[in-house]
């Protein structure tokens, strides 16, 4: 199992400052973040999306060079496998508080970062996280 997955954390965010909602208490130093709950851990990178959402980083090709960004990821191999496996054109402007592109966007995300690890991850988990991050 992938580390993102044994912590809970299928978008791979990495330990920072931040107060994600449902952090582990105990973080380590490096690398993908802990959460305590593979639905918290999918809340952050929603409450994430919709972040990066309000700063117009919202397309495919935005959104990935942000998140995974150049020289040190495969940013243009991502972005092109994203748009394979989600039919979303790279320059496409994306709603990420609609189920109907948050889904496969997510899974998409997940497949990236965790390998077939995240095939275990339902429509319904994403949308679990979702209601979370709406409330």
């Amino acid at each position: 199992m992938t580390i993102g997955m044994q912590r809970n954390n299928p978008w791979d965010i990495l330990v920072s400052d931040i107060a994600w909602d449902g952090l582990a208490p105990a973080q380590p130093e490096s690398g993908p973040a802990e959460f305590v709950s593979l639905e918290c851990g999918i809340r952050a990178g929603i409450k994430l999306c919709y972040t990066y959402q309000g700063r117009g980083w919202n397309s495919p090709v935005t959104f990935i060079t942000r998140f995974s960004p150049p020289p040190d990821n495969p940013t243009a191999a991502y972005i092109q496998h994203v748009c394979d496996w989600t039919g979303f054109r790279y320059d496409q402007l994306l709603d990420f508080h609609d189920p109907k592109v948050l889904v496969p966007w997510a899974h998409a995300i997940f497949r990236e970062e965790q390998g077939a690890d995240a095939d275990v991850i339902t429509d319904a988990d994403i949308l679990a996280a979702k209601a979370l991050a709406d409330a």
